[in-house]
């Protein structure tokens, strides 16, 4: 159950990707970068220092862009959620 949700939101975060803009292309990239690596991370099996430091930099990424994308971060906390 908790991989469908995580699945949704990444979902919606592909989607709130398309249509956010970032004032830096480093922003994005940063939010790319990091769906990517929870792709990866649900793809295969890691060790609970893996997924905690993914959850650490999803995290870092929450803070980083929740007054001006609260949309992400609301995706981003969803998924943190779902694999904590």
């Amino acid at each position: 159950m908790k991989g469908n949700a995580v699945q949704d939101s990444l979902g919606r975060l592909r989607t709130e990707l398309k249509q956010a803009s970032f004032g830096e292309p480093a922003e994005r990239e940063r939010v790319e970068s990091l769906l990517l690596e929870i792709e990866g991370h649900l793809e295969s099996t890691h060790g609970a220092k893996q997924q905690s430091a993914l959850l650490a930099r999803i995290s870092d990424a929450v803070r980083r862009f929740e007054v001006e994308h609260p949309t992400i971060t609301a995706c981003l906390n969803e998924i943190a959620a779902g694999l904590g």
